[in-house]
């Protein structure tokens, strides 16, 4: 038989949530183990029952089916053995429970594979991937200064890197609303199951230009040549390596650029 927790809270069907919370504080503080009227199976009732009706969505889906969750049995159903799923995740129901039943479980195993709903899960790089160059010199080349020339990804002049065209602006995204991540719910016979995943309009970011600049195609850069003046030391060895800070590749809406990394080899 499912319980009843009106019964166990002592109030009627038709009890406000200001009710309802009344009846658990009375119930639980005469009831608390910690107490001299002490009764740990009813404080675990008490709690259990105060779980699904101060929650205006288990209360409806107990009210209509018996059930705190849509099934009423099974993983999903109120009280009996499912205790036993909530004491190995630390014993506290309402901690995981409090807000939306079943998609509760997927938020809560969201955070240890990379999830995080509410918040922008994907972020782009914090700067513009590094440049590899490799140079090979003669012996007479030494102590002599040399000008190399190389393509790299720099920063959109019609932008400025942001991605928005002139005269525009950055916006939230309409799909996700700014979270960067969407949720996709299905209802099956066993429960609510919830997938988040990166939010395809935005790439996560949560945000989007308004108008995108067509200069670069919305990426904040475009391809251009640099050269680098390199002076040769005499006593150069072979398979030195120079690192020039931000000489590589411009970051995706305007962050940093990467580094350049050249590699000088002897012949």
């Amino acid at each position: 038989m499912p319980k009843d927790y009106y019964q166990t809270l002592g109030i009627s069907k038709t009890a406000s949530q200001d009710e309802v919370k009344k009846a658990y504080r009375k119930l639980a503080h005469k009831y608390h183990p910690d107490k001299g009227t002490g009764d740990e199976a009813k404080f675990k009732d008490i709690n259990e029952a105060y779980q699904v009706l101060s929650d205006e969505k288990k209360r409806s889906n107990y009210d209509t089916y018996g059930s705190a969750d849509f099934n009423g049995s099974g993983f999903g159903g109120a009280g009996g053995d499912n205790a036993n799923f909530w004491d190995f995740f630390g014993g506290n129901r309402g901690q995981y429970t409090q807000g939306g039943g079943m998609e509760d479980i997927f938020d809560m195993f969201s955070g240890a594979f990379g999830g995080n709903y509410g918040q922008p899960q994907y972020e782009e790089r914090a700067k513009g991937e590094d440049l590899y160059l490799e140079v090979k010199i003669n012996h007479k080349d030494l102590g002599q200064a040399k000008t190399y020339e190389y393509e790299v990804m720099g920063k959109c002049n019609e932008c400025n890197g942001t991605r928005v065209a002139p005269g525009s602006k950055m916006i939230t995204c309409k799909t996700c609303n700014g979270n960067g991540q969407v949720r996709q719910t299905s209802r099956t016979p066993f429960g609510a199951f919830s997938r988040v995943g990166i939010c395809p309009e935005c790439k996560g970011q949560g945000h989007l230009p308004e108008k995108e600049c067509q200069n670069c195609k919305a990426t904040g850069r475009v391809k251009i040549r640099k050269r680098i003046d390199i002076h040769l030391p005499n006593d150069l060895e072979d398979n030195y390596t120079i690192i020039v800070p931000r000489g590589g590749n411009a970051g995706k809406s305007a962050r940093p650029s990467g580094d350049l990394v050249i590699n000088i080899k002897l012949k």
